[in-house]
């Protein structure tokens, strides 16, 4: 039997493994070199060094036990702890801020819904606590911090911020503002304070941080900031300080934008800039604001630092990873250490920035296929549960039974 065939029916011995079972293999792994390091002080004397060693291995067996995401290996169906099928692809999906709820966005049914992670309806189905009819396939949709509204971006050329307390004379959300784009909304996102929204649009190639708060002199939500990139702008996110934007565009740039600096003409200045293979379609600040996550039609995830060069002075690099399809969603856990992808191999996969597999490259913990192209995946607050939206119509959240 050669060495690769026997390697293979490791890998697939291992793969079989359930995630619970691979989690308490490694706790069990941590406390026998907890116990062998004790033993080793008893016969030879104790050490500072092996104080140390038994703190660290402590810190690593609390990790995997806290709430966090713990799952490891090929999750299935068991995994699965609420779903909804919408009348069309899934485009988006994102948790509340207190993770009770997601929010999706769907194509062909041109539907935005909040669904409930608690209550069910009388089908026994997450119940649907409110929707709103775009004129266009809803292509993204995020809640404000504080949970009480909704901003989506649609087919229809409009940005809109719902309520989800108020309604109007017909009963439905009520609309508490709206902005018409040059071509279809993208990308919409609230910043950390919820005074202002940045989106990303198609046909116009453009990204615009809006206000809530100030009116135009035709009495429109005022345009604050803007900035034409060289393609359609499919992905535009605050930084945790609401002082900068990222964007990722056609042309295959990524850009991070200050929101405070100016430079030529007067534009806003342009901090740092990253040209990928293709496509940018997903691009998101990690918790710190120091490092970029990014998706490309590529079929890569790269982790680029906005602080540290490469040889070239080119941002540098930190981890990449090649999926087998377009990296449509790209997103850090709450932590910081590993990140969440969707891509149109109907592939979600949870990637670690700290731990390398055989070869090198950052190793794959957590991996789910879904009924179609993954569009949307993301951790919910507390990092311990992932949604993600399909071409199948469906959205699901993944996560341990257990937690």
């Amino acid at each position: 039997m050669s060495e690769s065939f026997e390697q293979h029916f490791a890998k697939q011995s291992e793969e079989e493994k359930s995630p619970e079972q691979i989690k308490e293999e490694r706790a069990l792994k941590l406390t026998k070199e907890i116990r062998e390091i004790k033993e080793k002080m008893e016969k030879k004397g104790k050490t500072i060094e092996g104080y140390q060693r038994i703190i660290a291995l402590v810190e690593e067996i609390k990790k995997i036990y806290e709430k966090r995401w713990q799952l490891e290996g090929r999750l299935t169906e068991e995994n699965v702890l609420a779903e909804y099928e919408a009348v069309g692809a899934v485009l988006t999906a994102n948790f509340s801020p207190e993770g009770d709820k997601v929010v999706i966005g769907s194509d062909y049914d041109q539907m935005m819904r909040v669904i409930s992670l608690k209550e069910k309806d009388k089908q026994g189905k997450p119940k649907v606590l409110a929707k709103y009819e775009a004129g266009g396939a809803v292509l993204t949709a995020n809640f404000s911090p504080e949970g009480d509204r909704i901003v989506i971006g649609s087919d229809d050329h409009m940005m809109r911020v719902i309520s989800l307390k108020e309604k109007d004379k017909q009963g439905k959300p009520k609309v508490l503002a709206e902005y018409e784009a040059g071509g279809a909304v993208l990308a919409a996102n609230f910043s950390p304070e919820g005074d202002k929204v940045v989106i990303g649009s198609d046909y116009d190639q453009m990204m615009r941080v809006i206000s809530l708060k100030e009116k135009d002199k035709q009495g429109k939500p005022k345009v604050l900031a803007k900035y034409k990139a060289g393609g359609k702008v499919w992905t535009a996110n605050f930084s945790p300080e609401g002082d900068k934007v990222v964007i990722g565009s056609d042309d295959c740039m990524m850009r991070v934008i200050s929101l405070k600096e100016k430079g030529e003409q007067k534009k806003p200045k342009v901090l740092v800039r990253y040209k990928a293979r293709g496509e940018v379609l997903a691009a998101n600040f990690s918790p710190e604001g120091d490092r970029v996550v990014i998706g490309s039609a590529d079929k890569m995830m790269r982790v680029i630092s906005l602080k540290e060069k490469d040889k070239q002075g080119k941002p540098k690099v930190l981890a990449e990873y090649q999926a087998r399809g377009r990296v449509r969603a790209a997103n850090f856990s709450p932590e910081g250490d590993r990140v969440v992808i969707g891509s149109a191999d109907q592939m979600m996969r949870i990637i670690s920035l700290k731990e390398k597999d055989e070869e090198g490259k950052p190793m794959v913990l957590a991996w789910y296929e879904a009924g179609g192209s993954v569009k949307a995946a993301n951790f919910s607050p507390e990092g311990d549960r992932i949604v993600i939206g399909s071409d199948d119509g469906m959205m699901k959240v993944l996560g341990s039974k257990n937690s």
